[in-house]
């Protein structure tokens, strides 16, 4: 495997679900076969997911302004400086890698990087992409495939 692609998010959450429609488009388009594409719906599933030889590019909205804005960041950066991920579970992005870093620092991901697509705070449940972060879904793409040499 070159890489491993993780798209986070709810569909049914709006401008929340941004990498699950990034990782569909990924699909639509065609990666190649060693490029594999993951759905997460929440990020403490990323412990294991993160458990790999393989580079990781993990897709996910994050709260920002202006929407629809793509970033490019590492866990780091989105611990340190950058804006605040969107979770509903109490643990987020820069926790879960954290931690599957302690828990298995032989296994994880030699490399982690962050494509974020900035979304404003949910207002409640619906399964559209607002047309600001819609219009984001081919730049991620294009970012996406950029860190994976696809």
């Amino acid at each position: 495997m070159r890489a491993r692609v993780i798209g986070l998010g709810q569909a049914a959450a709006g401008d929340d679900g941004v990498g699950l429609v990034v990782l569909d488009a990924l699909r639509a388009r065609g990666v190649p076969a060693d490029i594999e594409l993951v759905r997460a719906a929440e990020d403490a599933t990323l412990v294991s997911l993160l458990e790999t030889c393989a580079p990781v590019v993990l897709v996910d909205a994050v709260l920002g302004t202006p929407a629809g804005e793509v970033l490019e960041l590492s866990p780091t950066d989105l611990a340190r400086h950058g804006p605040r991920a969107v979770s509903t579970h109490g643990l987020g992005v820069p926790d879960a890698v954290a931690l599957a870093r302690t828990l298995a620092p032989d296994t994880v991901a030699p490399s982690v990087h962050v494509v974020a697509v900035t979304i404003e705070r949910p207002a409640g449940y619906t399964q559209c992409l607002s047309p600001a972060v819609a219009a984001a879904v081919p730049r991620a793409v294009e970012r996406v495939l950029g860190l994976v040499g696809g």
